[in-house]
């Protein structure tokens, strides 16, 4: 059998054998809806905010305004809608010369320039100021008050300080949130390094979720974390979020308070998004696309299929990764992949984090819970990679899968590693899709 996977421009081709079961989930909505115009798409949700008033209706004149618009790791297309947001301030009164843009980076590397250009477009860059968020400078932060799980939560002066926070980005699934969108961008988007890390320690706590990716809002306590800063601001939040069809192209837009808004989404991503599976699979093929921008981001194609696979099973990973580790910082030197999967399996899930901090202190957030979530992969998955972008070098020190060189030796490995009659899930566009197992109807 063969099996083509998106790659760039071009793809790759993959003989798969024929003792395999393979199974191409499909979505739980067949087809997406008729193509619309994407600024009517757009348009439209901005006209009919869901819970909230339109911006263009607004009395704006002398408001602080800020703009929170997701980084460049997201494929959001700012720039092909972003002035129908400005506009749309303009003609509520606000001077658009005084609305400040900020990029909900996290611990992320800032943006340049060019990087914010292209995300939000040149024209509409000339029309604002921008500013970098820094999750470690304390000047640029203040604290709110802690959430009912103990978030100790502290943003960005420029959110405490504003009277209209208008948060821009994507709804997607999410390693940890579930799907992605909403009050996300502000926290962790606009948060302090320690404030993210106390966030992020929800995903080690029992019964040890590291990965929830398409979990219901309402039953992901990451999610309602970070979603309880709405009710600390004293400014509103007005969301507007996109859902992407495969291509990059927007299906969907919702508009309106961040909650409300955030779970039309969810709803419309679990439809167009959610790919139906009767039961857990032996193994998964797992293509990066639609998320290549770099390593960190193309994992979220794995993360997305694991709810598919069994404990144990195996996931046979083509990871694009354009610019590589990217801002992944790697420990001096990688243990024996064996060595640790055996020692985690020992400790089981409970003292991964432990054993994490006493191995690897000192690591900052992201790469302290990056690493706690490749371990937890570790201990319950066999993971074989193609990353053509990652030297062998670098693949030696991340340590938590085994490399192949060329995309078709991980499936000649994975013939030995699984017996004949395998129910093997491909998974062509990982990074925008994710599995629904069973009656899961939530």
């Amino acid at each position: 059998m063969h099996v083509e996977l998106p790659w760039g421009t071009s793809s790759l081709g993959l003989d798969v054998p024929d003792t395999w079961n393979l199974i191409h989930p499909k979505p739980a909505a067949s087809e997406l809806p008729a193509p619309g115009d994407e600024l009517d798409l757009v348009a439209q949700a901005l006209a009919r905010p869901e819970g909230a008033a339109p911006l263009d209706s607004r009395a704006l004149a002398g408001k602080r305004i800020l703009i929170v618009v997701d980084d460049n790791t997201r494929p959001t297309p700012a720039r092909r809608f972003m002035h129908l947001v400005l506009e749309a301030l303009q003609a509520a009164g606000a001077a658009l010369g005084e609305v400040l843009v900020m990029p909900a980076l996290g611990i992320h590397s800032p943006m340049s320039a060019e990087e914010m250009a292209a995300k939000i477009g040149a024209a509409n860059l000339a029309r604002v100021r921008w500013q970098n968020h820094d999750a470690f400078d304390d000047n640029q932060l203040g604290r709110l008050g802690q959430t009912t799980r103990g978030t100790a939560v502290v943003l960005n002066r420029a959110v405490l300080e504003a009277d209209l926070v208008v948060s821009v980005g994507m709804v997607e699934p999410h390693l940890w949130a579930g799907f992605g969108g909403g009050m996300k961008n502000i926290l962790p988007g606009l948060a302090g390094a320690v404030c993210i890390g106390e966030h992020h320690a929800i995903i080690a706590e029992p019964p040890y979720h590291f990965n929830r990716v398409g979990c219901p809002p309402e039953r992901n306590s990451f999610r309602l974390d970070l979603e309880e800063t709405q009710g600390m601001l004293k400014a509103e939040v007005f969301c507007l979020n996109v859902c992407l069809d495969h291509h990059g192209g927007i299906a969907a837009a919702f508009a309106g308070d961040p909650i409300a808004a955030h779970r039309r989404a969810v709803a419309f991503n679990r439809r167009f998004a959610g790919c139906r599976l009767e039961r857990q699979v032996d193994a998964v093929m797992v293509n990066s696309y639609p998320m290549d921008f770099n390593f960190k981001q193309s994992m979220k194609g794995v993360g997305n299929a694991l709810p598919a696979l069994k404990p144990g099973g195996l996931v046979m990973g083509f990871l694009r990764a354009e610019r590589g580790l990217d801002d992944i910082v790697l420990p001096a030197k990688g243990k024996p992949l064996w060595l640790v999967k055996r020692i985690l399996r020992f400790l089981g899930p409970a003292r991964v984090m432990g054993f994490l901090e006493k191995v690897r202190p000192g690591l900052n957030v992201e790469e302290k819970f990056l690493l706690y979530y490749s371990m937890q992969l570790i201990r319950q998955y066999d993971l074989y990679f193609h990353v053509p972008t990652l030297t062998p070098e670098e693949t030696r020190r991340l340590g938590f899968f085994r490399p192949f060189a060329r995309p078709q030796e991980v499936v000649d490995r994975a013939r030995r590693r699984l017996p004949a009659g395998a129910r093997v899930a491909v998974f062509t566009a990982a990074g925008a899709t994710f599995p629904i197992v069973g009656n899961d109807e939530n």
